[in-house]
């Protein structure tokens, strides 16, 4: 009789161990299954963003889109440039710091340039602008655009309005050109869209906007 309860106890100690053995076995599987499930779907949302980022509307004619300004690549730290003797600071406004060149071509092949601001974020060459002046040379900067970036893009509504006010997508630079009726000035920005996603990042767009008047303020009181 000792023996038979031995066994049976032996035997159900068996039995539950098994099924906990099994259970541990299933739940390790289904633990797998699911880590396998997050890191396909994972992968998945990388390879979907990657695609979205490269394959939006891209806008300039293949091989044409810059990387800086003459000879100057975007994230281009402000120490290398010798700013002390090169340069001239015409606005501060919190991580943002536009400078003029001393010296400045303001030729851009057969377009007579107003000015050229170099725009530098947290020390890093971020964004440049270059200002003309009046209908026809607006015109002549428009079609130099055009021929060497392509049309580039803009809303349907501006289109039927025939507003000039065009931007292009790129992978390493972001483009606008764009013409004011009011003050009859037209402008042809660039910045680095790496700068710009970490700008978006901590919310200093506004920034841009608010320094852009000032220099605006600054250029109508130096008599521009």
């Amino acid at each position: 009789m000792t023996i038979t309860c031995w066994n049976y106890i032996k035997n159900s100690d068996s039995r539950l161990f098994q099924e906990g053995k099994d259970t541990m076995v299933r739940r390790t599987a289904i633990s797998g299954v699911l880590i396998a499930g997050a890191v396909i779907l994972l992968s998945a949302m990388t390879l979907l963003a990657q695609d979205k980022m490269f394959t939006y509307d891209y806008s300039f004619k293949p091989g044409s889109e810059p990387d800086g300004f003459r000879g100057i690549k975007w994230q281009t730290d402000i120490a290398t440039l010798d700013p002390l003797h090169t340069m001239e600071v015409i606005e501060i406004l919190g991580p943002f710091v536009y400078y003029k060149k001393n010296k400045e071509d303001l030729h851009l092949v057969t377009v007579k340039l107003d000015d050229i601001i170099y725009e530098f974020w947290n020390g890093k060459f971020s964004g440049v602008i270059i200002k003309v002046r009046g209908n026809n040379q607006f015109q002549i900067l428009k079609d130099y655009v055009f021929a060497r970036f392509g049309p580039g893009q803009r809303s349907k509504t501006l289109e039927q309005l025939n507003v000039q006010d065009f931007y292009y997508n790129g992978v390493k630079t972001r483009m606008y050109l764009k013409f004011s009726d009011i003050d009859r000035t037209g402008e042809l920005s660039s910045y680095s869209i790496a700068l710009l996603s970490k700008q978006q990042k901590l919310d200093t767009l506004n920034l841009r906007e608010r320094a852009k008047e000032k220099i605006d303020a600054w250029e109508k009181a130096k008599g521009k």
